[in-house]
């Protein structure tokens, strides 16, 4: 008994839990798993995925950086 209310607890204040929850009931996850473009990245191999990896990675977290330095914010320990 105890156990179910903490899980309770630990799954209410878990963002992790809720977008699970939510990518799977309104169809999100599954788009994701079927689109082209991961079936494209699925199917590289060698330089090509890591470029494709390192690349995309290394651009998001630039973009990223940029919109938390907007407001204040920074993601880097050293920025």
């Amino acid at each position: 008994m105890i156990i179910k209310i903490l899980k309770a607890i630990k799954n209410a204040v878990d963002p992790n839990y809720w977008a699970s929850r939510i990518g799977e009931k309104s169809g999100l996850y599954d788009k994701a798993r079927n689109s082209k473009t991961r079936q494209w990245a699925d199917s590289l191999e060698g330089w090509k995925w890591w470029v494709w990896q390192l690349g995309v990675g290394l651009i998001g977290v630039i973009i990223a950086e940029y919109l938390l330095n907007l407001i204040g914010m920074s993601m880097l320990p050293w920025g």
